[in-house]
C-alpha cells in the first residue's frame, strides 16, 4: 500500500549509541553515586553484567509490565542496571513508583549530557525523507526539546517540516487518553516464537502519539512506515495496527525480533543501516 507518513524513532535508530550511549551510562552512573553517596562502580558492572546475561527473557519492567528486553539499548540496561543496584542497596524496596520517579529523573539528567552523535547516513536520509513531500515525524520517547535540538545539529535544509512528538512514553501499558476502536480492537498481547514472555501490545501512550500523527497528516496505520530499533518498543503495535514497520539492527538485536519482521512479509523490512529506509518508499 502507498505510504502517505513516515514516523521515526530516534535513539539508536539515527543515532550511533556506541559514541552517545558511554557519556549517558557515565553521566547516570555519577549522578547514582552521588545521591547515594558512595562508589557505585563495581556494583554497576556486576548489575549489567547480569542483565545482560538474562535477556530478553529478563525485561525492562515498568509498573509491574514487561516492555521490552532489559538490554535493548543502553538507556534500558542503565535503568534495569539500576534496580539491581538499588535492591542491592535495600532502597525503596517498598516504594517502586517513588524509585522509578527516580531513575527517571536521572534519566532525564544523563541524557542532557548526550550530545548528538548520528549515524553517518543520517543526515542524507533525512534529507532526501523531506524531499519527497511526506509528512516525516520523530515519535521519541526523550523529551521533546532535546530531540529537537539535537535535529538541529544537523542543519537539514528544510528542518521545519520536520515533527516531533516528544516524551512517547512507549512503555507505558495502558489504555490510550481517549477510547479509540483500533486499540479496542488488539489483543492484549502477542506471543513470538523464541520468546517466552509475551510482548504487550496496549500501549496507550505510543498508540496517542501515533493517533495525533494520523490526525495531523490524514494517514491511516496502513499507509504509515514506521522505522525503528527495538521490535516491542517501536514496532510492536504499529505493527500490530497494521502498519508497515522497518527495522534498523542495532548491536545485540535478538534473533526473535527478526523472526517477527521476517513474519510480516511485505509489510517488514529490516537492514544494517538507514540508507534501506529510502528503498520502502520506492517500492
Amino acid at each position: 500500500m502507498r505510504i502517505e507518513c513516515v514516523v521515526l524513532d530516534l535513539d539508536g535508530t539515527f543515532t550511533d549509541l556506541s559514541r552517545e550511549a558511554p557519556l549517558y551510562a557515565a553521566a547516570f552512573a555519577e549522578l547514582a553515586a552521588d545521591l547515594f553517596g558512595r562508589d557505585l562502580a563495581q556494583a554497576w558492572e556486576d548489575a549489567e553484567r547480569r542483565v545482560r546475561a538474562l535477556s530478553p527473557e529478563l525485561a525492562w519492567t515498568i509498573e509491574g509490565h514487561a516492555v521490552a528486553p532489559a538490554d535493548a539499548d543502553p538507556y534500558i540496561l542503565t535503568a534495569c542496571a539500576a534496580q539491581r543496584v538499588f535492591d542491592g542497596l535495600g532502597v525503596l524496596t517498598r516504594d517502586a513508583a517513588l524509585r522509578s520517579e527516580i531513575i527517571t529523573t536521572l534519566y532525564r539528567r544523563a541524557y542532557q549530557r548526550t550530545g548528538a552523535a548520528f549515524r553517518p547516513e543520517a543526515r542524507l536520509v533525512l534529507e532526501t525523507l523531506l524531499e519527497s513531500g511526506l509528512p516525516i515525524w520523530f515519535v521519541t520517547n526523550a523529551p521533546a526539546e532535546v530531540a529537537g535540538a539535537k535535529l538541529d545539529s544537523l542543519a537539514l535544509s528544510a528542518r521545519a517540516r520536520l515533527r516531533v512528538h516528544g516524551d512517547a512514553r512507549k512503555f507505558m501499558i495502558g489504555p490510550p487518553t481517549r477510547p479509540d476502536a483500533r486499540m479496542a480492537g488488539l489483543p492484549t498481547e502477542q506471543r513470538l516464537p523464541g520468546l517466552q514472555r509475551p510482548v504487550l501490545l496496549q500501549r496507550g501512550r505510543y498508540f496517542d502519539a501515533l493517533a495525533a500523527v494520523w490526525e495531523a497528516t490524514g494517514a491511516r496505520p496502513e499507509t504509515t512506515l514506521v522505522c525503528g530499533d527495538i521490535f516491542e518498543l517501536d514496532l510492536a503495535l504499529p505493527s500490530a495496527l497494521g502498519a508497515q514497520v522497518h527495522l534498523v539492527r542495532r548491536e545485540g538485536t535478538h534473533a526473535y525480533e527478526l523472526e517477527a519482521i521476517a513474519a510480516l512479509g511485505a509489510r517488514g523490512g529490516m537492514s544494517e543501516g538507514l540508507t534501506a529506509l529510502l528503498g520502502r518508499l520506492k517500492s
